[in-house]
């Protein structure tokens, strides 16, 4: 399976100032029982991370800051580097084997990741910290006055509270309702039974900056969002208000996003040394 994938929906991370990682789930700290960390110089572009049933973690020719998204679960806005830091923190790329606990459920998964934050802060001795910046973002807004919605939006009728407790029953099968959510690929976004909040949650990956609500609505909407992406490979979009994005959003939702600076929580990196390599 694969072990992290940073091309998803945004995580809801909470603040805290000068946080290090977050507490373990366990009352012993989440560690691998063997580590090996090694410079990866082959020049290769590509890189991967896997984990496997039984708990082994491979990681080929990732950076730091990459490990560090995998692990603390950010994307890519929502990590920056604090004065102090090195610039081989940016070129260096590692290759990291470990074996942990057997990935048996999602608690598993989770002690797993914990324990990939702790090895990343015992070898690379890392300091991280949650500050609150003000940053360039977008403002997902009415796009009309009269706040009238475009045609690939509409009120939803899904009950997801329900969907939500049926799934904690074990043996449930979903059947053929529309599930509540969201679904992220390469130009498109669909979200059932969500408000708006998440939406723009959902466009902050898409875009590479934060998005922050700021339609006031809180009434949860079926949604079906598709243009044409800059990249076909990663689903970006133009960062600019003539994109492909930025035009299906006006005409299909009646929604735009409008820049201008905001407070918002980021996750800096303090100092961090390069590992002893075995």
């Amino acid at each position: 399976m694969r072990l992290l994938s940073i091309v998803c929906a945004a995580a809801a991370l909470t603040g805290g100032a000068a946080a290090q990682s977050p507490p373990p789930a366990a009352t012993s700290r989440a560690t691998f029982e063997v580590a090996s960390v090694k410079q990866n110089k082959s020049g290769d572009p590509r890189s991967r991370a896997d984990a496997a049933p039984s708990g082994r973690v491979d990681v080929t020719n990732m950076s730091l800051p990459t490990l560090i998204r995998n692990a603390f679960e950010l994307q890519a806005y929502e990590l920056v580097n604090g004065p102090q830091v090195p610039a081989w923190v940016e070129t260096d790329r590692w290759d990291i084997v470990a074996q942990g606990n057997p990935i048996s459920d999602p608690a598993a998964q989770q002690r797993l990741r914990a324990m990939l934050r702790n090895l990343l802060i015992d070898r690379f001795t890392l300091v991280t910290k949650r500050e609150v910046r003000n940053v360039p973002v977008y403002a997902l807004v009415f796009a009309r006055s009269d706040r009238r919605l475009g045609p690939q939006i509409s009120p939803s009728v899904l009950d997801c509270g329900a969907q939500i407790a049926a799934a904690r029953v074990p043996g449930t099968a979903r059947g053929n309702v529309r599930q509540c959510g969201r679904n992220i690929g390469p130009g498109s976004i669909t979200t059932n039974g969500v408000p708006l909040g998440d939406r723009a949650r959902a466009l902050s990956v898409v875009v590479d900056r934060f998005v922050i609500d700021d339609t006031g609505s809180t009434e949860r909407f079926d949604v079906t969002l598709t243009w044409t992406p800059d990249s076909p490979a990663a689903g970006a979009a133009v960062l600019t208000d003539e994109g492909s994005l930025f035009t299906a959003l006006r005409e299909q939702l009646g929604l735009r996003l409008q820049p201008r600076n905001a407070p918002v929580s980021v996750f800096v990196v303090e100092s961090a040394e390069r590992p002893t390599e075995d």
